[in-house]
């Protein structure tokens, strides 16, 4: 059975990150509801879902893919580009430690979760003001034994970076 593992909705959401969208106000009954929509769906797919307390102090923790990327055979703890995430791996790497091998991105290299994607053996990251290329150099030479390929994220027409991800921003 496959494991997914979530976490609740902070409820200090309304002060996540956010790189270029202007902030508005989030509705957290309603994000909490829809997470939890979300989970029943996973389990509606036959996943199992280990859901982690939310984290008050950490408005961004429901985003649990920004804190690690899982493969099939390890899973990498990312060493997040904003400083206010960083304090959330901790709980991600007690969760994932039954599940695969832990590996570590090491500074310099800053790495979201969410600028990395693997298709079937090729890892592509996204250069974003949140993951860097020392970062896709480690994840895919030392954990991979592969080169990555590696594409700059912009929005709108920007070449500075500051996408929020490439899996929202970056055409592949």
């Amino acid at each position: 059975m496959r494991v997914v593992i979530t976490r609740g909705v902070s409820p200090a959401i309304g002060d996540c990150e956010l790189t270029f969208l202007e902030r508005e106000a989030i509705d957290v009954e309603n994000a909490q509801a829809q997470h939890s929509l979300y989970e029943g769906l996973l389990e509606e797919l036959g996943c199992r879902v280990e859901r982690l307390d939310e984290e008050p102090g950490f408005p961004d923790s429901v985003f649990v893919e920004d804190i690690a990327v899982v493969l099939d055979d390890i899973a990498v703890i990312t060493r997040p580009g904003a400083l206010s995430r960083r304090g959330e791996r901790a709980s991600i790497e007690r969760a994932l430690a039954p599940h695969r091998p832990i590996r570590h991105i090491q500074a310099p290299g800053i790495l979201d979760g969410g600028d990395a994607l693997a298709v079937a053996k090729s890892i592509y990251v996204g250069l974003s003001t949140r993951s860097n290329a020392e970062a896709a150099a480690i994840f895919a030479f030392r954990f991979l034994n592969c080169s990555p390929a590696v594409v700059s994220c912009s929005s709108e027409g920007e070449s500075d970076g500051s996408a929020t991800e490439l899996e929202t921003a970056c055409p592949i």
